[in-house]
């Protein structure tokens, strides 16, 4: 900002917020002055500059839920369209009757979930201590489930 003549400030954050409401050029910013200079109104349009806007990511994580389809529609919706998803894995597959017992997901509902939400990214985790060292085979269903391929 010094090197524009502005003075680092409470006022950027109103700057920030014009932008984000998507303020007109003609919105004045009020530049709070420093000890030796008053405040001074400036439009926004001459204060755009100064700014660079950058897409955010959307990072989701979910974990001690139990599988049922309620369950399944509130994560899809929470979800939805997330760059990353970190979602539970805790049983493989073929353990589902004891992942339903202990309330949480499988592999392949892990994978489902993060299908049927659009994710662009699953990186599931949890996985119970019963399948240390097979985190490899772990992996492979809840990516088998995402791509929507059944082996």
């Amino acid at each position: 900002m010094s090197e524009h003549g502005l003075p680092v400030g409470p006022w950027l954050r109103s700057l920030k917020q014009a932008v984000v409401e998507r303020r007109a050029d003609d919105h004045l910013i009020r530049i709070d002055g420093s000890a030796t200079s008053d405040d001074r109104l400036v439009p926004l349009g001459s204060l755009r500059d100064l700014l660079t806007v950058t897409a955010g990511q959307k990072i989701a994580y979910v974990t001690d839920v139990a599988d049922t389809p309620a369950n399944r529609a509130a994560i899809t919706a929470l979800v939805q369209n997330a760059d990353i998803l970190f979602i539970e894995a805790a049983f493989a597959e073929a353990d589902v009757a004891l992942a339903r017992n202990r309330a949480h997901l499988t592999t392949m509902a892990a994978g489902e979930i993060a299908r049927q939400a659009n994710v662009r990214r699953v990186e599931p985790f949890y996985f119970s201590p019963r399948y240390a060292g097979d985190e490899v085979r772990m992996l492979a269903e809840v990516m088998t489930a995402f791509r929507g391929s059944h082996a």
